[in-house]
């Protein structure tokens, strides 16, 4: 008898609300796990106030998603305007017996229909294209994109229409297996990653990183999340999840991937979530940058492009990943340094680089000092560290001036262009020349250049 009824329920249902299977896809706003518990005299008015509910809480949890303020703050919207902006509602695990139903249940709302209301209050939250990193570790493997794992089928399901945070995900292509490996997510180093973010259009990089452990094969599984942010994988928050067994694990994976969304909409809104400035290179207009014709063509840190470039290497000690970027960022930006390449990144040790400057080697010194660096010689290499307290500022180098003669003044003997002096002492053999002519200057006027009849 029960099952009967469960099956003359389920009829009703998909009958009356042929909407509720229907996905969003692009355009639209999905919300996603809201729970209701209704009672009422018969099933189906059970069912229809649990939609009612869930779509007034979905609205409230769309606006305060896209907007950054409280769910109290959003709209009062009435039941036939909230009809006429939901395209469907989805079950994600629903109970009911014939006078209650319990179910968790997602609303999609429609995106251009919606904005009619959004429009009003603006859509202030928003942040630039982030790439994703979904790295997971499992059984001591780490990985994004070499392997289906299920975090990353986790973050795929996961539609990011509701969230501030426009992110970016990968296809797994063999290029992109290649580039964005475990090893490559907490790599500081800065034109790797810009390498990496130019491929993929974005401005920043957030790694999501899953280490799951499992009790035995089958059994129990333990999972610690961590939401990262930037090249230095700065942590934004962690949380621990369980699941009973390994047929919970998809339900536990789809928990985390909100929990880690909502740790980064709200970085963005408290302002801790913002792009380097130094990963990405801003286009400004060719003509607004093009030198004058005749004027020298200078390149970064104010270093000419058609003057001589000297390479050295450097050893540097880099204790932490923030001590390696602290050196590159000042190094790229010392006067007279026209690039800066890290050849080994050794954290914990000593890293390695090679610095290309223009100038001479005195001049890079005190433009090094100016930052607090200095270059010393120590166990046969040169090393790029710190100024110690107590240590002298280094004078700027003498430079020396060419010298230029004025107009109609006789060379210097410091001219090397100038003849040599003469005097009255003859050598013994020497010819003496015949002194050339004084030439008068012409007077002014035209001249004459046809020949002239004889007189």
């Amino acid at each position: 008898m029960v099952a009967i009824l469960r099956l003359i329920l389920a009829v009703l249902l998909i009958a009356a609300v042929p909407a509720a299977a229907q996905q969003s896809g692009g355009s639209g706003y999905a919300v996603d796990g809201i729970d209701v518990d209704v009672a009422a005299p018969t099933p189906e008015a059970a069912r229809s106030a649990a939609f009612r509910i869930a779509q007034r809480k979905g609205w409230t949890m769309l606006w305060s998603r896209l907007t950054g303020g409280p769910v109290s703050a959003a709209p009062k919207l009435n039941d036939s305007q909230l009809d006429s902006i939901v395209s469907g509602i989805e079950s994600q695990g629903e109970r009911f017996s014939m006078t209650r139903y319990i179910a968790r249940l997602g609303v999609v709302f429609d995106r251009a229909r919606s904005r009619e209301f959004l429009g009003g209050t603006g859509i202030t939250l928003q942040s630039p294209p982030m790439l994703l990193l979904p790295l997971n570790s499992d059984g001591g493997l780490r990985s994004l994109y070499q392997y289906r794992t299920p975090w990353r089928a986790a973050w795929l399901r996961f539609r990011e229409n509701v969230t501030p945070i426009d992110y970016i995900i990968a296809s797994g292509s063999p290029g992109d297996n290649v580039l964005l490996t475990g090893w490559q997510a907490r790599r500081p180093d800065r034109p790797s990653w810009r390498n990496v973010l130019n491929r993929f259009d974005a401005v920043d990089v957030l790694v999501a990183e899953s280490r799951l452990t499992r009790v035995w094969p089958g059994g129990p599984v333990t999972g610690l999340f961590i939401a990262r942010h930037g090249p230095d994988g700065t942590e934004l928050g962690r949380f621990s999840l369980a699941s009973a067994d390994e047929a919970g694990l998809t339900v536990m994976l789809d928990t985390a991937v909100r929990r880690i969304d909502e740790i980064y909409s709200a970085a963005l809104q408290d302002g801790r979530l913002r792009s380097n400035p130094d990963l990405t290179a801003e286009m400004a207009p060719i003509i607004a940058l093009g030198a004058a014709i005749g004027t020298p063509l200078t390149g970064g840190n104010g270093v000419d492009l058609d003057a001589e470039i000297s390479s050295l290497e450097v050893a540097m000690a880099t204790p932490d990943a923030a001590t390696a970027s602290a050196l590159e960022s000042a190094l790229r930006g010392t006067p007279g340094v026209a690039g800066v390449t890290i050849t080994s990144l050794s954290l914990g040790g000593t890293s390695r680089l090679i610095m290309n400057y223009a100038g001479s080697r005195d001049l890079l010194l005190y433009s090094l000092d100016g930052r607090g660096l200095r270059l010393a010689a120590e166990n046969g290499e040169t090393v790029l560290r710190r100024r110690r307290e107590g240590e002298a500022p280094i004078p700027p180098p003498v430079i020396a001036a060419p010298v230029v003669a004025a107009p109609g003044a006789a060379p210097t003997a410091a001219d090397p262009s100038a003849p040599p002096a003469t005097s009255g002492v003859t050598r013994p053999g020497a010819r003496t020349l015949p002194a050339a002519p004084a030439t008068t200057p012409p007077a002014a006027g035209p001249t004459d250049l046809l020949p002239r009849p004889n007189a």
